[in-house]
């Protein structure tokens, strides 16, 4: 997680100080995974989970209670992880593992469906001080299975069910298992579409096709060609479906760095009935793709999210004098390490290299940046 600063900028006017970070919400389906179903799965978990450096983790298909204890002990130990409560309830279950540095756990509620409950959980955020300085909630959900018609009504009587329970709060995030084959499907359309109760906002957009060698970099499911039965058990059938996402609320999708959206270990390439390794992976390493396909047969997406808008005072010990700004010009000290400026969508839009000199970046469009210096912490930052 990048730990930063937002700063607002006027027209005429200095910059005001405000404390952000930079938080990884993450989603993975661990595949009936239990204490008598572990399989020796918990190292692939790891090595897997130490590359993504996730603060948040949406858990689907937890069997028992044994997820909490062994991630945050063996799996998540990069930071100070807990996990929320276990509910045993009618079917698997979803738990959120998350990062107690930046985020205190200030509630959980279920949702009943027909099948499986779905999960909310309500975090507060944390500045560099360990005050709570913003409020995200997080639904976990694994929508039913399957492609027949009664399915497809079923999960949308689910999204039904989570939408007229859904917080009015600006910021939340609906992640999981979705188990839609189509992005027009109705369980969908009740969250992203025009005549959604609340619009939420999906980072890949919904011109996508399951099984379309165009979108291949798309699909999280499934990572086996042929069932594996020592690695949790699970389906076959390749990579070709979007089953995983995390969709944010439109209040919150601007502070989404859509471009970080990622299917951990898809490389695009086409491996319709061809598991995760078949032909060998170009984006991980042979034995993170062997990880893949062991752990799950789901792969794991993840995004950054910018959390955090509680105004700092100019004295602040987190303000650092490299930069300055004043209307729509950000001026930069010398000799400061290669500063890279980027849009809110990760685009790359100036870079700064080390000079002796004053450098400045003149009149860009309204909106928000993060700057970010070398080797240093992220700064994001809004021009008006």
């Amino acid at each position: 997680m990048v730990r930063g600063t937002i700063i607002a900028a006027w027209l005429v006017g200095a910059c005001v100080a405000t404390a952000a970070d930079t938080v990884r919400v993450c989603s993975y389906n661990l595949l009936k995974f239990s204490q008598d179903n572990e399989d020796g799965r918990i190292p692939q978990f790891k090595r897997i989970l130490d590359s993504i450096r996730p603060d948040i983790v949406v858990c689907s298909e937890v069997a028992d209670a044994s997820v909490g204890p062994r991630f945050v002990s063996e799996v998540l130990t990069y930071e100070p992880f807990a996990a929320t409560p276990y509910y045993d309830g009618p079917d698997t279950e979803i738990t959120v593992l998350y990062n107690q540095r930046v985020l205190r756990l200030l509630g959980t509620t279920r949702i009943p469906t027909e099948l499986r409950d779905i999960f909310e959980t309500t975090f507060e955020h944390l500045d560099d001080k360990g005050d709570p300085d913003d409020t995200l909630v997080v639904y976990g959900v694994h929508l039913k299975a399957s492609s027949s018609t009664s399915d497809e009504q079923q999960r949308t009587r689910e999204v039904t069910a989570l939408t007229l329970r859904m917080t009015t709060r600006r910021n939340v995030i609906v992640a999981g298992d979705y188990n839609v084959y189509r992005p027009d499907e109705p369980a969908l359309q009740a969250l992203i579409g025009p005549s959604a109760i609340r619009r939420f906002i999906d980072p890949l957009g919904s011109n996508w096709r399951r099984n379309d060698a165009a979108f291949a970099s798309y699909y999280t499911q499934c990572t086996r060609a042929t069932t594996i039965s020592s690695c949790g058990g699970g389906v076959d059938g390749g990579i070709d479906d979007r089953f995983d996402f995390i969709l944010s609320s439109a209040e919150l999708a601007p502070r989404v760095l859509t471009s970080t959206y990622t299917a951990f270990g898809n490389d695009g390439a086409i491996r319709f009935n061809r598991s995760i390794n078949d032909p060998p992976n170009q984006k991980v390493s042979a034995e993170m793709a062997a990880a893949l396909l062991c752990a799950s047969d789901h792969l794991p997406i993840y995004v950054d999210v910018i959390l955090g808008d509680v105004p700092a005072s100019v004295d602040d010990a987190d303000a650092t004098p490299w930069w300055t700004c004043d209307g729509r010009t950000i001026t930069v000290a010398p000799a400061t390490p290669d500063v890279s400026v980027y849009s809110l969508q990760g685009n790359r839009v100036a870079l700064l290299p080390t000079s002796n000199a004053i450098q400045r970046i003149e009149d860009l469009p309204t909106g928000m940046y993060i700057l970010q210096q070398q080797f240093q912490n992220a700064r994001a930052l809004i021009v008006r």
